[in-house]
């Protein structure tokens, strides 16, 4: 407050000098080393360590506290001129303040919400392109696809696959295990390399390409999530 402060000086005698003693307090505590006393800079991170050394040195001179402080745009005219600053409640209850309060507030319920809907599964299928498919020494057509799944429960839980109806005819295989399940750990991916094998004159495998959906249910919770694919066969 340059009204009250300045003009700043030294010594006992204070008559024409302001508040300010220039005991540069305020500039040895500052840890981005400017002078506050030159006004709002754009390096000050409004520590308040200027205030609080200020506040002392003028308890210690009997000078009234605040010559450094946080001040509103519109308090600065009303203390320029003596007068009471705006209360406190009107710079919070403000039009702009309710509106940003309201917005924020939806944002964090819409995220609230979307934290409990939340799917407990995630399924991502990525077919391997080279190549787009082999056929096996009898015939039959394999495609094969990198499975990933994200398991959100906080424990491990075996998962099952299988496809939707219209494809009976393929057959699943997965990568180093016998059976057609899995167990997934919690709250992590477990990746997983899966075959579909189409028997030789299968629709399927003599199809240039086939719409399928790969299901995966979680076996605690019963829980189901699917990703669609297609599926390449040899064609005419």
């Amino acid at each position: 407050r340059e009204w009250r402060g300045e003009p700043r000086g030294k010594g006992k005698n204070r008559e024409n000098l302001g508040d300010c003693i220039d005991c540069n307090a305020c500039v040895n505590v500052c840890p981005m080393g400017i002078d506050i006393r030159d006004g709002q800079q754009l390096e000050c991170i409004t520590c308040g360590l200027c205030i609080d050394a200020c506040n002392e040195m003028m308890i210690k001179v009997d000078k009234p506290t605040g010559l450094i402080g946080y001040l509103a745009l519109k308090d600065e005219p009303l203390e320029r001129a003596g007068k009471q600053d705006m209360p406190i409640t009107k710079h919070i209850f403000r039009p702009r303040t309710m509106l940003y309060t309201v917005l924020w507030g939806g944002v964090g319920i819409a995220l609230l919400v979307a934290l409990f809907i939340r799917p407990d599964i995630d399924l991502t299928v990525r077919p391997v392109r080279n190549p787009t498919y082999v056929v096996l020494s009898d015939g039959s057509v394999r495609n094969t696809y990198d499975v990933g799944i994200r398991n959100k429960n906080g424990t491990d839980n075996p998962f099952y696959f299988s496809l939707g109806e219209g494809t009976s005819t393929l057959k699943i295989e997965l990568e180093g295990e016998d059976g057609l399940s899995v167990v997934a750990p919690a709250d992590a991916e477990y990746k997983q390399r899966l075959y579909l094998i189409a028997p030789p004159g299968s629709p399927e495998a003599t199809t240039d390409r086939t719409e399928i959906r790969i299901w995966v249910t979680d076996g605690d919770t019963g829980e189901r999530t699917f990703k669609d694919a297609v599926f390449n066969g040899k064609g005419n």
